[in-house]
């Protein structure tokens, strides 16, 4: 059968994976913004079947299929940009025209442009949010690293912040780890509070 690569749409609410051979076929995974190897410059509309079970989950027979769809991929300079579902397994007379459609649909290059931009403040966002929880777990490792070595977490102020006073309560360090990589109100270190700003903010009276 081979390897393949894998892009990742959502349906009815959850990320569904479709499987490919059209690029390197190295078992990469790839999301809305993401660059594919081996594709190909331009915009590029590609389509794909998907057979489902009555959980949701994919099938590559009509043994246990129960609902049926059409997906349409578009990549742009190979640029994952969008996808569009049709419920359905489309004739080749229905795909044409959707092909079509979304090939000038990303032809333009204020739509292309919007979207990479988008996509780049979104992912300075995921990568501050990821530095801010690498900050904390190392400060807890240092915070364990004292408490093994008999110091006190108490400083002028007593001890600020939940994961040392963890700590300072006997729990497992790795415990502590694992608490602070799942809270979705890591403290900011930096300053804000690692929300999303609003972007109609200066337009609100």
């Amino acid at each position: 059968m081979g390897m393949f690569d894998s892009l990742y749409i959502e349906l009815d609410g959850r990320e569904q994976e479709i499987q490919t051979k059209r690029f390197d076929c190295v078992l990469n995974h790839y999301r809305l913004g993401d660059w594919i190897d081996g594709s190909l410059p331009g915009v590029r509309v590609y389509f794909d079947r998907l057979w489902l079970d009555g959980n949701g989950k994919q099938v590559y027979s009509d043994a246990g299929c129960e609902r049926k769809a059409t997906v349409f991929v578009v990549l742009v300079q190979g640029v994952f940009v969008d996808y569009q579902i049709h419920e359905g397994e489309l004739a080749a007379d229905a795909i044409e025209p959707v092909l079509r459609e979304l090939r000038e649909r990303w032809n333009d290059s204020a739509r292309l442009q919007g979207f990479l931009v988008e996509t780049l403040r979104t992912r300075q966002q995921q990568i501050a949010s990821l530095e801010q929880r690498l900050n904390r777990v190392q400060s807890i490792i240092a915070s364990a690293r004292r408490l093994k070595g008999g110091e006190s977490l108490d400083g002028l102020f007593g001890l600020l912040h939940e994961e040392d006073r963890k700590l300072a309560a006997g729990e497992e360090p790795l415990d502590v780890i694992a608490w602070a990589l799942s809270d979705e109100c890591a403290r900011g270190w930096f300053g804000g509070n690692g929300t999303n700003p609003d972007p109609l903010e200066e337009y609100r009276l």
